[in-house]
């Protein structure tokens, strides 16, 4: 465990955790580096690290080699221009290097469908800072034994042409997001009916994605879509589409609607034809001109993620129902989003190359780029994006630490065992957006290399290290810029 603190409060911050009973030993390190003012606002968060601490073994089961605290400055200050990183797998800063960002575009140039593309052309390498969740990643004990399932039946109806193609596919590792996100699931049969349901549903956003194909035509997407909702409605006729990924997913449906109980079915169904109806929006905003602004990007971005169908797919595997009345309820909402627009940021920024390639700029570094009124160049407006993004599970860590404590989660069982796993959505999908070669291509540099300069070639992932003493300058050039 490592834990960020200035030497001030080492000795204090010592006894308390070894305060904490099932925390046996621990390696703590300090950063000496932090100013006075830094120490006294650490001191003033670090209740909130010891309480959730207190809190992983009870209600999140967290192992002692699992948990760690962190630097309030680590993780939230995404502009202090403090360079360095934390040891083992703490959150590193946002400092930056230099760049070949674009300039920061005419405030007056109106942004249309025809100038997007002019208006990013300048990108050829960025400063990605790494990102890290503050909840430990975990494996579905089965994943070796589900992914042989899946292999096969996947190179059935996908069907590469080429050798890298099927490589492409395997090391994109679609159906692994499900097991990292409910790793303690106790059904086999249903974790693997859902590794086929999302094997499918990136699939087929894959090709929504692709602005020369699927994703130019909504026609086409509101076809498959009709479809599938008849499966969904049990309303088909066995007669499916003449298409092998519609027999496919087709089949799964089927067999999902025979195991799930009727309001589970119900949620599903509703939530699954509400997001795939929501790729023809993706499909009609890549046709129609001009940037979506922030807050109707984040707002149609939360219709197009998914997330209600994918925390309806974790009371399915974990075997839990959620009443309606316990969904409905402000707090359970606000979680929802906080974790749904998390999950949906960190992949805005991570598969951000991958994006720029297809076409595609609807997403949130280009929005808030471009939106930002002349105020920022690119560089600025990815950690402008960091920033939200931490935000963002900070609010996750405020409303679950409220809710677990709540007298309402104390009588619901269920409740407690859904709110065990749900910090694993986060840190889950965060560790597949930096593994899949779905975002990364072949041999990219992202497994060993997250955090240096990001070269924005179109065929892989390669991000170039930076020397950390190099970061605190590159910051403040890029920040004053």
């Amino acid at each position: 465990m490592d834990c960020l603190y200035n030497q001030a409060h080492l000795v204090r911050l010592s006894s308390e955790i070894k305060s904490i009973p099932y925390l046996k030993s621990s390696r703590i390190t300090y950063d000496a580096g932090l100013s006075k003012y830094e120490g006294r606002v650490a001191l003033g968060i670090r209740v909130l690290n010891l309480t959730l601490a207190r809190l992983a073994q009870p209600i999140y089961g967290l192992p002692e080699s699992q948990v760690r605290f962190v630097s309030p400055f680590r993780m939230c200050d995404s502009y202090s221009g403090k360079g360095g990183s934390v040891t083992g797998q703490g959150v590193r800063t946002m400092a930056s290097t230099s760049t070949s960002s674009p300039p920061i575009h005419d405030s007056d140039q109106q942004i249309t469908g025809d100038n997007i593309a002019e208006l990013l052309g300048h990108i050829r390498q960025f400063y990605m800072p790494e990102l890290s969740s503050y909840f430990p990643v975990k494996c579905h004990p089965d994943y070796n034994e589900i992914s042989e399932q899946i292999k096969p039946w996947l190179l059935e109806w996908k069907r590469p042409r080429t050798d890298e193609e099927r490589e492409l596919l395997l090391q994109s590792n679609l159906h692994g997001v499900v097991c990292l996100t409910i790793p303690e699931s106790q059904h086999k049969y249903r974790i693997s009916l859902v590794c086929k349901l999302v094997t499918w549903i990136c699939s087929f956003d894959d090709a929504s994605d692709e602005t020369q194909q699927l994703g130019a035509d909504a026609k086409a997407v509101k076809q498959v879509n009709e479809h599938i909702k008849l499966v969904l409605q049990g309303r088909d006729t066995n007669n499916d589409l003449d298409r092998p990924e519609i027999k496919v997913i087709s089949s799964v449906l089927r067999e999902l609607r025979a195991d799930m109980s009727p309001t589970c079915h119900q949620r599903h169904a509703d939530t699954l034809i509400s997001g795939l109806f929501s790729f023809e929006e993706q499909a009609d905003v890549r046709q129609s001109s001009g940037m979506l602004d922030v807050p109707t990007y984040i707002s149609t971005r939360r219709r197009t993620f998914l997330f209600n169908h994918i925390r309806i797919m974790i009371e399915y595997c974990l075997g839990v129902e959620l009443d309606e009345e316990t969904l409905q309820m402000d707090c359970m909402q606000q979680l929802h989003d906080a974790a749904g627009d998390y999950i949906a940021w960190t992949n805005d920024l991570i598969s951000f190359r991958r994006e720029y390639f297809q076409g595609d700029y609807q997403n949130l570094p280009c929005v808030v780029y471009l939106n930002s009124g002349g105020q920022l160049d690119f560089q600025q407006a990815v950690y402008k994006v960091c920033e939200m993004i931490r935000a963002r599970e900070r609010d996750f860590i405020r409303i679950f630490h409220e809710i677990s404590l709540s007298d309402i989660t104390s009588r619901n069982p269920d409740l407690r065992i859904y709110l065990r796993n749900l910090p694993y959505v986060l840190s889950g999908h965060l560790h597949w957006y930096y593994t899949s070669a779905r975002f990364h291509g072949l041999g990219n540099s992202m497994g060993k290399v997250r955090e240096g300069m990001l070269q924005m070639i179109p065929e892989k992932t390669v991000v170039v290290p930076v020397e950390d003493h190099v970061k605190p300058k590159i910051k403040a050039e890029a920040l004053m810029s």
